[in-house]
């Protein structure tokens, strides 16, 4: 009897499916040895890592500590008014350059316009007083020659002639001062220079030493900064240090102009100032930093190359038998293409630098 077709493809199925039972079997027996390396055969190396394979070594690293710092002017000039008065003009606004003698601040004048206008009156009523004694001493030395006058009269005479002498000095004197006193209103600038504050306005009542404007020169300008013990022990005046200032975008490399041998007694510590500096918009008051130099440490550094950032984390690839493998380490300071590697990383480890 023929068998139907789909009774063949029964029977075909159930014969592939106990032959693929039976080969699964035997693999899992150990009976095959396809994809598996049999025991005492060595597994096959490993491919060659994508990169140059380093070996990590301790080595000498310059070190440096950043210290905040403030930008400061040896030739900050505060302008106050030497007499009372209200400001009645204010010539110039912060950021101004000025020049030496050029006018500033004007002060209300009214009072001491008075004062002069009162000794000028002073001064002409005692010369108008020395010119009548002065005739009448001429007249009396003549008078003595003849014998017109005793000598007791002509003294007496004398004497009233030197007093009006004497009161026309002093008139003279007065009337110099009053006119000094006007001047002051007018406040002009002592040095040439920049104007750094101004916090005075028109209406304010000036006082003598009160400052209504502070300039600087921009020529003058030095880095300042508080170290402490530890690390002025290492500076002295013409150590080299790296500033920056980072709001003009200023870097160089500046020797220490001062180092003070006393220390603040709040903080205990020692202030630094650099060599002067210029620079296109500085002016005092800005934030800065130095590095300060410090002794050369052997420590653990490789390549930047070498490091790469996921995340949070800071990894290595370390080359081992089994291939590169990844590994946070924690950097420390950077030194040109070096990297200090605080922990994480033996010395005698490989990694592989791409």
């Amino acid at each position: 009897m023929t068998q139907e077709p789909g009774s063949r493809r029964r029977l075909f199925g159930q014969a592939t499916l106990t032959v693929a039972v039976v080969l699964v079997m035997a693999w899992l027996a150990g009976l095959l040895e396809f994809g598996r390396i049999a025991p005492g055969t060595a597994r096959p190396p490993a491919p060659p890592p994508p990169g140059r394979v380093l070996t990590v070594k301790e080595q000498p690293l310059p070190r440096a500590l950043a210290v905040p710092g403030r930008v400061i002017s040896q030739s900050l000039t505060r302008v106050a008014a030497q007499v009372p008065g209200r400001v009645e003009q204010i010539s110039v606004q912060v950021g101004d350059r000025v020049k030496a003698g050029q006018p500033l601040v004007r002060l209300r004048a009214a009072e001491y316009e008075a004062r002069v206008s009162q000794a000028r009156a002073a001064a002409a009523q005692a010369q108008a007083e020395l010119t009548r004694v002065t005739a009448d001493y001429e007249r009396y030395r003549r008078l003595l020659r003849e014998g017109a006058v005793s000598p007791r009269e002509f003294e007496a005479m004398e004497a009233r002639f030197r007093a009006a002498r004497a009161a026309l000095s002093q008139a003279q004197a007065q009337e110099r001062e009053a006119a000094v006193f006007r001047g002051y209103t007018l406040l002009t600038a002592p040095v040439a220079g920049v104007v750094a504050a101004r916090p005075a306005a028109v209406g304010d009542l000036a006082q003598p030493g009160l400052p209504l404007l502070t300039l600087y020169d921009p020529a003058e300008l030095q880095v300042e900064a508080d170290v402490s013990e530890d690390q002025r022990r290492l500076l002295a005046p013409g150590t080299q240090v790296e500033v920056a200032v980072p709001a003009v975008g200023y870097e160089g490399r500046l020797p220490l102009a001062e180092v003070f041998p006393l220390s603040q007694s709040d903080s205990r510590t020692f202030t630094v100032r650099t060599a002067r500096l210029a620079a296109e918009g500085l002016t005092p008051g800005m934030y800065a930093h130095l590095r300060l130099p410090l002794p050369e440490a052997r420590v653990v550094a490789v390549p930047r190359a070498a490091l790469k950032r996921v995340g949070q984390l800071t990894l290595v690839e370390v080359a081992t038998d089994a291939g590169p493998v990844p590994r946070p380490v924690q950097p420390g300071a950077e030194v040109g293409e070096l990297v200090e590697i605080l922990s994480g990383l033996r010395p005698g480890e490989q990694i592989i630098v791409p």
